[in-house]
């Protein structure tokens, strides 16, 4: 989605903030967004969904942060909170995905083993992975951010190493 007809619908809405903040917002942090509610919804239309409800939230909590590490966890936590209310709909129960890929990285013909890879994994394996090794966040960052514990968070990370390892060999 583009950070402008995202822009254009919260201003629709009849919202009064700072605009150059949620432009500014989007551009650091929309891509982040954007892939982390797809890890988790499967499709690229309910992960467009996701991240205008994000920034919605954004212009409608009025939150100031410390940092932006703070901002980026805080988007990330309210885009997988909406990406897993999304998943929970009855309507998403039963449909049948559209075969789309998450980009973690560039689309050129040489890594998209790996891409195709990551996309086999379960997408809470994914959303970890994602945010471990492509975010760089730490076990206790995710931790809190997917309110799971530290333990639980290097469990999912090694599985998620060890079935990827199995899967590039192959």
């Amino acid at each position: 989605m583009q950070p402008n007809n995202t822009l254009n619908c919260i201003i629709s809405r009849g919202v009064n903030l700072d605009e150059a903040f949620i432009k500014e917002s989007i551009d650091k942090f929309g891509n982040i967004i954007l892939k982390a509610a797809f890890s988790i919804t499967g499709n690229l239309s309910d992960a467009e969904d996701v991240f205008s409800d994000v920034f919605f939230c954004l212009w409608q909590k009025q939150k100031i942060f410390d940092s932006d590490q703070h901002q980026k966890a805080w988007l990330i936590r309210v885009a997988i909170n909406k990406a897993k209310n999304i998943k929970k709909q009855a309507f998403n129960r039963y449909r049948a995905e559209l075969d789309e890929d998450i980009i973690f990285i560039n689309e050129d013909d040489e890594n998209r083993w790996i891409r195709d890879a990551l996309n086999q994994l379960r997408p809470k394996d994914r959303v970890i992975v994602y945010l471990h090794y492509y975010q760089g966040y730490g076990y206790k960052e995710i931790g809190k951010m997917l309110k799971i514990g530290e333990s639980g968070v290097k469990s999912r990370v090694m599985r998620a190493r060890e079935k990827l390892k199995g899967m590039l060999r192959d």
